[in-house]
């Protein structure tokens, strides 16, 4: 009995250890599979992420680029604001309205005379635009002009207007305020008060001034009415 007795023990503590082992390996089994959709879940999750992300790209890719706004000389030596943009919309711009800002080579702002053929024109530091284009998908338009700056040294066959000194113009800010396009759609710029408060008539860094331009404007379709 003695001898029976030390046999069946080890046959029954490998069977129990058989069953032990089915246990486990049916558990790590629907774990692994349930690990298994959850990566699918999340791969699923993230395509239509990136998805979505897209649309918003696309929607969000088209611009309007002020590339710069530099102060050049007429031959005579009268100075004017020569401005450069780029048409990165699918729809050709026929009329834009922006605003103006000068300021010295220190950063101060100036109240200048913009209309100066205007004798009735009063100074002051902002000036908007009214302006006919003709700017097509994808081109940058290089005017071969500006806007006329009032300098009582130079224009000696001008009536002296205010202290005639448009001449210490260093830079200029522009910001657009308003474009039409050429099915009549126009968009305006939600933008365009705040750029307002933040930079008229305020004194500003030489090196922001420097690097103000290229100025990007998005165009969302949803801002074109």
């Amino acid at each position: 009995m003695i001898m029976l007795i030390k046999r069946t023990i080890p046959v029954t503590f490998l069977f129990t250890c058989f069953i032990i082992f089915a246990i486990v390996s049916s558990i790590s089994a629907s774990a692994s599979a349930s690990n298994g959709s959850s990566s699918n879940d999340a791969f699923i999750i993230d395509k239509q992420t990136d998805t979505e992300e897209s649309v918003i790209d696309k929607k969000s890719a088209m611009s309007i680029i002020h590339e710069s706004a530099d102060i050049l000389c007429y031959e005579d030596g009268s100075p004017y604001i020569h401005d450069i943009l780029t048409n990165n919309t699918d729809k050709a711009i026929i009329e834009t309205q922006y605003g103006m800002l000068a300021y010295d080579e220190k950063g101060s702002p100036l109240k200048l005379y913009w209309n100066f053929l205007d004798s009735s024109a009063e100074s002051s530091y902002d000036n908007v635009v009214l302006s006919k284009e003709n700017i097509l998908p994808g081109q940058t338009e290089q005017y071969c002009g500006g806007w006329s700056l009032y300098d009582g040294e130079i224009m000696k066959d001008f009536p002296k207007v205010g202290d005639g000194g448009a001449n210490h113009v260093a830079y200029s800010l522009i910001c657009l305020k308003q474009v039409v396009f050429e099915d009549g759609t126009v968009w305006n710029n939600p933008d365009y008060e705040s750029w307002s408060v933040t930079y008229a008539g305020k004194e500003i860094g030489v090196e922001e001034l420097q690097t103000y331009y290229p100025h990007q404007y998005e165009i969302l379709s949803g801002d074109v009415e």
